[in-house]
């Protein structure tokens, strides 16, 4: 009898255990709050071990063995510290377990943020240089020069802006708003002169001092611009509003095929959030629109 005794408290403190640390790391992750999560979890051990043990004595000893209550409320508890301690080894482990497991896994994540940021910025940069987008720009500029030299400047200065603010923010994980805003500024300002009254974008004002990933706001931009018809047929707008935790890209819909599409653009930015936050990007697309809903980020300083 008493090896059926050891056999089922191990078994109950062994998947116990499983299904603790599974519960807590879905709640309180080690990476996000050690303390808190080192607390809660030994909490929960005390209070487990009580439980099976008291409640396996009343079993045995009640049901099995026929013992009254008096007796078994006498008899039970005895060896409850003893099992403390030996619940305790299995729960070091297993919470041990999970906290390298997580540490292996934001490690994974982090890496993997970097190599999708690299990769979201070389395609940003590849877009900028490409020999479409130079031709484009050239032809803008050569006739700017003879029509309007103060403006052929003025473009000049914003293109040298996009380049600096691509190579600038590379190795950053967030850029402030203001400065995120004022690429996508010099960004428009370069398409409108591309398009001129056939491309309509109107931004908001910002009302929140917080953060975006960089090329976040430009990428949905330059995506409504790629993916539909800008024609005087057909004129495209774009709007960029802004709440206090939220930043709004719409546009309406004209879509067209793209033979160089990547493809990678929207998930992307999508996963760089999820490593960023909780919050999710929603997209929202219906007939005659297409909306982002980017949240705006806080940094711990």
């Amino acid at each position: 009898m008493s090896f059926c005794y050891s056999g089922l408290a191990w078994v109950l403190f062994w998947k116990g255990s499983e299904v603790m640390v599974d519960i807590w790391d879905s709640s309180i992750p080690w990476i996000k709050a050690p303390i808190k999560r080192f607390l809660a979890s030994l909490t929960s051990i005390v209070i487990f071990v009580f439980v099976v043990v008291w409640g396996l004595d009343l079993f045995f000893d009640m049901i099995v063995f026929g013992k009254s209550w008096t007796e078994t409320i006498k008899a039970t508890g005895a060896p409850y510290w003893s099992t403390l301690w030996v619940t305790l080894g299995i729960n070091v482990f297993m919470h041990g377990r999970g906290f390298l497991l997580s540490w292996r896994q934001s490690a994974i994540d982090n890496e993997k943020l970097k190599t999708e940021q690299v990769a979201s910025q070389y395609n940003s940069l590849k877009n900028q240089v490409n020999p479409h987008f130079l031709f484009n720009s050239l032809n803008v500029l050569s006739t700017l020069v003879y029509d309007n030299q103060d403006k052929a400047v003025e473009f000049i200065r914003k293109l040298s802006q996009v380049y600096r603010y691509v190579l600038e923010s590379k190795d950053e994980e967030v850029v402030p708003i203001e400065e995120e805003m004022g690429f996508v500024r010099n960004f428009a300002f370069l398409q409108k002169i591309r398009f001129g009254d056939n491309l309509r974008i109107d931004i908001g004002e910002i009302k929140s001092e917080r953060y975006v990933p960089p090329l976040a706001i430009q990428i949905l931009v330059e995506n409504a611009i790629k993916h539909n018809v800008v024609s005087e047929k057909d004129p495209l707008t774009v709007k960029v509003d802004f709440e206090e935790e939220t930043c709004t890209i719409w546009n309406n819909l004209k879509e067209k095929k793209v033979k160089d599409s990547t493809g990678i653009g929207l998930n992307n930015l999508i996963e760089r959030y999820q490593y960023l936050t909780e919050k999710k990007v929603q997209v929202n697309k219906g007939e005659e629109y297409f909306e982002v809903k980017l949240p705006l980020l806080t940094v711990d300083k």
